[in-house]
């Protein structure tokens, strides 16, 4: 009965290790879900997927000639708009932002914000590497009211002020 009790509790504790291996794990992979809405002739909207894909993201493409209408559906300002829109835990990714900022606003879930943006098509961010001179971009917060607040300038893919402005 004592042998019994012993496999007993090591089972319970193999049992026990693997939620706790496995659990976190399955959490966060459900929100590395990523919806992608993009024009069907968009070359860089599959290099802005690709990137993303090598930063640990599910990527679900959606090629579609109506990919306005996500952007209609979220409420995104035509000043905010770039050549695709992804969607991720409810909240909408607009234009070749970079993964940290996505990141941020995964984790930190603002109130009031639909998504982040990085306006029109800034050359260097992730999939605009043409070859040319990356230029400096600003990443916005998206808030409901369909405006925006500044969330920090990027240079490539890296923000130009370690200490984001949100």
């Amino acid at each position: 009965m004592q042998k019994f009790n012993q496999m007993k509790g090591l089972m319970m504790k193999k049992i026990v290790l693997a939620f706790a291996v496995i659990l976190p794990i399955a959490l966060f992979g459900a929100n590395k879900k990523l919806e992608v809405y993009e024009s069907p002739t968009c070359g860089c909207c599959e290099f802005w997927a690709e990137y993303m894909k090598k930063q640990g993201y599910e990527v679900i493409i959606h090629k579609t000639d109506d990919f306005m209408k996500i952007k209609e559906d979220f409420n995104i300002q035509p000043q905010y708009q770039s050549c695709h829109t992804g969607v991720i835990d409810g909240y909408a990714i607009e234009g070749h932002v970079p993964n940290d900022a996505v990141k941020w606003l995964l984790e930190n879930k603002p109130k009031d914000v639909i998504g982040i943006s990085a306006p029109g098509m800034p050359q260097g961010s992730p999939g605009m590497e043409q070859g040319y001179e990356d230029e400096e971009y600003p990443v916005v917060l998206l808030l409901k009211d369909g405006t925006s607040k500044l969330y920090s300038y990027y240079k490539g893919h890296k923000p130009l002020d370690k200490k984001h402005i949100h």
